[in-house]
């Protein structure tokens, strides 16, 4: 039987969860067999949810809520080396994993737009007992990409990433780091560092493409902390060349370690929340969730069928 769970934050949404969920429920029944809601409680409901149900064997798991209520549920298909296909309905602010995926940020239009005809396979981080599906990064800097408004990306495009950007940058710390990918070792001071496993983070380009035939993340040390070369850097991220700043060291790696130098407690966060304590080992598992595609994007106003490529 074709079944799906709708796994949902009931605190996701200006409107309200409960308004969209009844939407997302009737659009479901149009497509599966068996429809079952789960609400989240608290925090890790969604994990136990999303394992439970991929033991199930469920066919489907959607999902609406932010980027943690996701991160959640796929920890949970994580622990479950789960078969079943992920489909997102956005309720966050920032939902940055929605938008790589082409869903519109406008909830009625996300809904129609699954048809459940079109999947992607897509890598997921594992860092310690957690997961991620974009980036893991020390500094404020994503940070900034989740703060900024929604007003504030209609009215200055992407100077609202630079703006928010540099401000989180004046206040950045500093550490002591030891890096540690496949072939790679750096040592010393640092202002930022991202490993990411995607090749856009909101508006931030790390790269044009990713490596399609192996599990790579694209690792970013930023070790100067001169605004000007922090300017420079955001600069090259938002023209797509991040990767070839020279203010940054740069490599690939499919495993990673970080540790603080020092005997400081610092904490790296995932997808723009709060992870665990270094020191943390990263792996990058290949193709290990598919997720359903919208049918249809939004492209200059216009809803137009696409063909969706990462």
């Amino acid at each position: 039987m074709k079944n799906i769970v709708l796994i949902y934050n009931p605190t996701s949404g200006n409107e309200g969860a409960h308004v969209y969920v009844k939407r997302i429920e009737r659009h479901l029944k149009k497509y599966f067999e068996h429809v079952v809601l789960e609400e989240t409680k608290g925090p890790g409901d969604a994990t136990k949810n999303a394992e439970k149900y991929s033991k199930d064997g469920f066919h489907s798991i959607a999902v609406y809520g932010g980027d943690g209520t996701i991160n959640e549920v796929l920890l949970g298909m994580y622990r479950a080396k789960s078969k079943s296909i992920l489909c997102i309905f956005p309720g966050g602010t920032g939902n940055l994993l929605a938008q790589s995926f082409g869903i519109s940020q406008i909830k009625d239009i996300a809904i129609r737009s699954m048809k459940f005809e079109k999947t992607k396979k897509i890598n997921l981080g594992i860092c310690n007992d957690k997961v991620f599906s974009m980036f893991a990064s020390i500094g404020p800097v994503p940070e900034a990409i989740h703060e900024v408004s929604v007003e504030d990306k209609t009215k200055y495009g992407n100077l609202a990433y630079a703006k928010k950007s540099v401000d989180k940058m004046k206040d950045s710390e500093e550490y002591q780091l030891e890096i540690t990918g496949d072939e790679n070792h750096y040592s010393g001071h640092v202002d930022h560092v991202i490993v990411s496993i995607t090749n856009k983070v909101g508006k931030i380009k790390i790269t044009d493409e990713m490596n399609e035939e192996k599990a790579m993340a694209k690792v970013l040390i930023l070790s100067d902390d001169s605004i000007m070369k922090k300017i420079s850097v955001i600069g090259s991220a938002l023209a797509g060349m991040a990767e070839k700043n020279e203010n940054l060291d740069y490599f690939e790696s499919n495993e990673i370690e970080i540790r603080s130098s020092l005997s400081e407690q610092i904490n790296i966060d995932l997808d723009g929340d709060k992870g665990p304590e270094l020191p943390v080992k990263i792996e990058v598992l290949k193709d290990f969730i598919e997720v359903y595609l919208p049918s249809k994007l939004l492209v200059s106003g216009i809803y137009q069928i696409d063909n969706w490529k990462r």
